[in-house]
């Protein structure tokens, strides 16, 4: 039997077998669909960078010894002193990607073209289905770490374009990957986030053929049903959110006060970058000199309301200005979406899924060390799928090596990555973090206590029934049910 099994091979993931890398004798393996290690192959466009700094690495951040450093990655490329005299904290996003890849490639336990296709409680753990090579292998762990990542989120009417039209629309998740043929007319980027601000410049840059032609060979429109294209907030004192401390502090709020606060910090990590920013405002400038033709358009307060392929097999997308409430519709030849991301319901947790806890919204239970709330025997841990419980630096590079470290000191049973727990911010996130502040304490106390007895008591009667084999979930079954 297995330690632990590790679905999916992000980030996140591998920052995970990172730092387990020769440090223990757990046993373990980490399965991946993909051939190789392959992140956001969609989006790596030239000149790209990261939005966090070199050192949010797979592993600095709790181990900046480590030889898997990015440091070390330099090193063993015979880039480092480049990197120095580039003086710049910001890596190229395909720097990123080979950086990961070069550590993939000195992993063990790392298997791929493996699609885990159902996982079933057992009495002592797990056992998971995986297809590999055309067959159907079974393998037992005592523990998960689910790490499968979100998937590209379009909006209904797009969803049924794409399959009448996939030629014509496209998430700017694919947006490199996807043949596209030459393209004319009318070209819609939609979002005001920084994957449409880089789409939206490489388009730019080849409507003019990079300013070879007179004449635009498409006319481009950037919409939003944001308030504007508006920069990302990135001051020292905003990014202290992305931080162990701010995580620690949201975690402690209600429901309703996350919520609150989670719709109140968008900016946080949805806005664009400034540079960005200012290098469209330049290249707009720069084309508008002598009143040249922009072929450009940009447009903020403009929601869709539906699209759909005409006669003609032009795209018709009806829109509405957020704040006018003016309708109208354009006719497009080419759409990218940018947006955004969902936490998709993984198929694999069909079985488990009655034994899931979860909050009055649908969304998982868990707790603040990156634990499922169940009633399975071993344990469940997952890697960025919790902002509504842990908050915005739920996706954030920057926090990813603490939560894996997290992680591996609890299948571990003990410390090895020692996670200081002084305050590695300025800010107080909670008054009584000021010694000058006396805080009033509620009466709730003896109400939280009979909560957490109940619950307690509820998860050891859905254990017995695992370990007697007589909860629904454990029901036999044959290999045609999961495929």
């Amino acid at each position: 039997m297995l330690d632990f099994i590790a679905i999916g091979l992000g980030p996140f993931n591998l920052s995970l077998a990172s730092l387990l890398h020769e440090k223990t004798d757990l046993h373990y393996l980490f399965f991946e669909k993909k051939v190789q290690f392959d992140w956001h192959a969609g989006m790596q466009l030239p000149n790209t960078v990261l939005q966090v700094p070199f050192m949010a690495d797979l592993v600095s951040m709790v181990d900046p010894t480590s030889p898997l450093s990015f440091l070390n990655y330099l090193k063993s490329q015979q880039r480092l002193y480049k990197f120095y005299f580039l003086e710049q904290p910001h890596i190229p996003r395909r720097e990123y990607n080979h950086y990961c890849q070069w550590v993939a490639d000195q992993l063990g336990h790392i298997q791929y073209q493996s699609t885990v296709k159902a996982i079933y409680a057992k009495s002592e753990g797990f056992e998971v289905v995986v297809e590999q090579g055309g067959r159907f292998i079974r393998y037992l762990c005592r523990n998960l770490v689910i790490g499968s990542g979100n998937q590209p989120y379009l909006p209904e009417c797009l969803r049924k374009l794409q399959q009448q039209a996939p030629e014509k629309c496209i998430h700017s998740a694919e947006y490199l990957t996807h043949k596209k043929s030459k393209l004319k007319g009318n070209v819609i980027v939609l979002g005001s986030g920084q994957s449409s601000a880089e789409v939206f410049l490489d388009l730019f840059d080849q409507q003019y053929q990079h300013d070879c032609v007179p004449t635009a060979d498409f006319k481009l429109h950037w919409l939003t049903r944001s308030n504007g294209f508006f920069p990302m907030e990135y001051t020292p004192l905003g990014l202290e959110h992305f931080s162990p401390n701010y995580t620690q502090h949201f975690y402690r709020l209600s429901e309703t006060q996350k919520a609150a606060q989670l719709k109140d910090q968008a900016l946080l990590y949805k806005g664009i970058s400034a540079k960005t920013i200012r290098e469209i405002y330049q290249k707009l400038y720069h084309r508008s000199i002598a009143s040249a033709a922009q072929a450009t358009h940009l447009h903020a307060q403009i929601q869709l309301l539906d699209a759909e392929l005409v006669e003609s097999q032009h795209i018709r997308l009806s829109l509405e200005h957020t704040v006018t409430k003016q309708r109208f519709y354009m006719d497009v030849d080419f759409v990218v979406a940018s947006t955004g991301y969902y936490s998709p319901e993984f198929s694999f947790f069909k079985y488990l899924k009655p034994l899931i806890a979860t909050d009055q919204a649908g969304r998982w239970k868990v707790s603040q060390d990156y634990r499922l709330q169940h009633t399975a025997m071993g344990e469940i841990y997952v890697q960025n799928q919790e902002m509504h419980s842990h908050g915005v630096g739920t996706p954030d590079l920057g926090l990813g090596a603490f939560r894996a470290a997290t992680i591996a000191n609890q299948l571990l049973g003990y410390q090895l990555y020692e996670l200081d727990s002084n305050e590695q911010t300025f800010q107080h996130f909670r008054p009584e973090q000021n010694p000058e502040m006396y805080v009033q304490h509620d009466t709730s106390t003896t109400r939280t206590a009979a909560l957490a007895s109940f619950s307690s008591k509820s998860k050891n009667i859905e254990q017995r029934k695992i370990q007697t084999g007589s909860h629904p979930s454990m029901q036999p079954y044959t290999f045609e049910k999961i495929i």
